[in-house]
């Protein structure tokens, strides 16, 4: 089955704007039926920008539907980050590997993000959400960067339990 040129191009806007925010945080709204295209086509836009020779581009997705709470995102993300056992133990080991982790050139997608730690407060949020990007391209030494995307609906960002702290921040 051929997608329709209008259909497949609306990722495109997407796609360029995780790239000009590389190594930031990047909230977006997107059609559940459309996420799972974003991720295929993201890694290999993401090369072909940003890597090179001896810089493969990893995307990795964690579903935060199934991170509602800091133990079960703290399990998933280990998971999906391929991080050592001992990070499972607490949030300070969990961050600890976070901040331990080889520089690499990563993109981190959260599906259903609105609901990413939806029952535990802001503050461990914004924690979790400090912790897994940074930027580090510039200077001599090319230290890597991680780029967090999370994705929900409009609808599901409209009824997000964290909306009027991430507003006030702004």
């Amino acid at each position: 089955m051929t997608q329709e040129p209008s259909h497949t191009d609306s990722i495109a806007p997407h796609i360029a704007r995780v790239i000009d925010e590389c190594g930031a945080v990047v909230m977006m709204e997107l059609d559940a039926d459309r996420v799972e295209e974003l991720i295929q086509r993201l890694g290999a836009a993401l090369d072909a920008a940003l890597g090179d020779e001896f810089t493969e581009v990893t995307v990795r997705m964690v579903l935060g539907s199934a991170c509602t709470t800091a133990a079960k995102a703290i399990d998933h993300f280990v998971a999906a980050l391929q991080l050592p056992y001992g990070a499972t133990q607490g949030w300070t080991e969990f961050r600890e590997a976070l901040a331990d982790r080889s520089a690499k050139a990563e993109c981190v997608v959260v599906t259903d993000a609105s609901q990413l730690l939806e029952y535990e407060d802001y503050d461990l949020w914004q924690d979790l959400v400090d912790n897994l990007h940074h930027d580090q391209r510039s200077g001599c030494l090319y230290r890597g960067w991680n780029t967090l995307v999370l994705v929900d609906t409009p609808h599901r960002w409209n009824e997000w339990a964290f909306r009027s702290h991430t507003a006030a921040e702004r």
